[in-house]
């Protein structure tokens, strides 16, 4: 199971396989593949190392048109792969050019629609840019996984592009159809949509959401989940949370989410979700998306909250209990799971790699002092939210 690979990690040999590109002394990037099967690359307790490879033309076709799908090859532990590759991020956030740190996503079956990399038809890689620590992410996914919360996987690579060391990375498994199969298996032919950017669950947004998965002509469940919400009483807000989501899941969502002080989140922000409609059990899962704001914010538990549901809910003196109920789960688990001397491990791990990133925007303290700082957070965190619950 993801949890215990991440709990306890893998006893995975050295690989003999030689890098396709020749480094000079950085930290060991090497990573063990061999014994990695199909995504288990997602979730490894080693750093990886990737390598790509962009030609002059690509290169160019980037800086023009960054967005688009350009021929590259990647490269993993000997093996190469031609890929369709194109730069992530928006330009008010993460987005950075490939004279930065950029980000990357990359398309096994752009080309070829065979070819697939471990299993896995697409990656991301994160550049990590916002988040001075480079472990919020990683860290948040943990811990939304382990109170039952579907979720993206997430890892850590080096990445190096035409032979240079562009930093470290986080790997996180993409928004796409296999993200669907794996957590809804049997029930994983419905739409899958984006939320964030202002779009919540308002009438005039039902036919702009970004979709990410499904037929995008088929928007009558989020019609009728849309208008539900429209002509929600005040006083029926939990009835409707209970007909239309998987209503465990989507308080744990939330819990974490205040927990954890993201402010860029569905509670807070209406930002950085998924929604994805199951077509059998005719149920709604809101899963979280880019956690990488969290664990460093000192607002109140309930200052700040954005989102349409929550606020609603928070509105409700029906509804209201089991977000509060769902946030003591959350920490009870946090504290009986050794939440904290996993980030602390986890921070540890990542230490030298991230202090060796040529292309961070953080400098070093933000790889030792901030690091050490969310590690103290972390532990303070479950006192100072028990403390402030009604």
């Amino acid at each position: 199971m993801l949890l215990l690979m991440f709990a306890c990690g893998r006893d995975l040999p050295e690989s003999d396989s030689a890098s396709p590109v020749e480094t000079g002394d950085t930290a060991d990037t090497a990573g063990r593949p061999d014994d990695l099967e199909g995504s288990d690359f997602l979730y490894a307790d080693d750093i990886l190392r990737f390598d790509i490879t962009l030609d002059a033309q690509a290169m160019d076709a980037l800086g023009t048109e960054p967005s688009d799908d350009v021929v590259a090859t990647f490269a993993y532990a000997g093996e190469a792969y031609e890929v369709g590759l194109h730069l992530k991020g928006s330009s008010a956030g993460s987005f950075r050019t490939l004279d930065e740190k950029a980000a990357f996503k990359i398309d096994f079956h752009q080309w070829d629609e065979t070819q697939t990399f471990r299993g896995v038809r697409r990656l991301t890689l994160n550049n990590m840019i916002q988040d001075s620590t480079m472990s919020h992410e990683h860290a948040a996914y943990w811990l939304f996984d382990l109170v039952g919360v579907p979720s993206p996987r997430h890892g850590y690579a080096n990445v190096w592009v035409n032979g240079e060391l562009y930093g470290l990375y986080g790997i996180v498994e993409t928004a796409d159809e296999q993200l669907v199969n794996r957590l809804f298996e049997g029930d994983d032919d419905g739409q899958m949509y984006e939320g964030g950017y202002g779009f919540d669950l308002y009438d005039w947004a039902v036919d702009e959401f970004p979709q990410k998965e499904g037929d995008e002509t088929e928007r009558v469940a989020l019609q009728s989940l849309v208008t539900a919400v429209e002509a929600c009483p005040a006083d029926g807000v939990l009835e409707l949370i209970e007909a239309y989501f998987d209503a465990d899941a989507l308080f744990a969502m939330w819990a974490v989410e205040l927990a954890i002080a993201d402010p860029d989140g569905y509670s807070t922000q209406a930002n950085n979700y998924l929604l994805y409609h199951a077509p059998v059990a005719g149920r709604w899962t809101m899963l979280p998306w880019g956690p990488d704001q969290g664990f460093d914010d000192a607002e109140p538990l309930l200052d700040k909250i954005n989102g349409r549901l929550t606020q609603m809910c928070l509105a409700d003196a029906g509804c209201a209990p089991s977000l509060y109920a769902a946030i003591e789960r959350a920490l009870d688990t946090w504290e009986s799971s050794g939440f904290a001397d996993y980030v602390d491990a986890e921070t540890v791990r990542i230490e030298a790699d991230c202090r060796a990133d040529p292309r961070s925007e953080w400098g070093d303290y933000g790889c030792r002092d901030e690091q050490a700082l969310m590690r103290e957070w972390v532990r303070a965190r479950p006192a100072v939210v028990l403390g402030e619950l009604p």
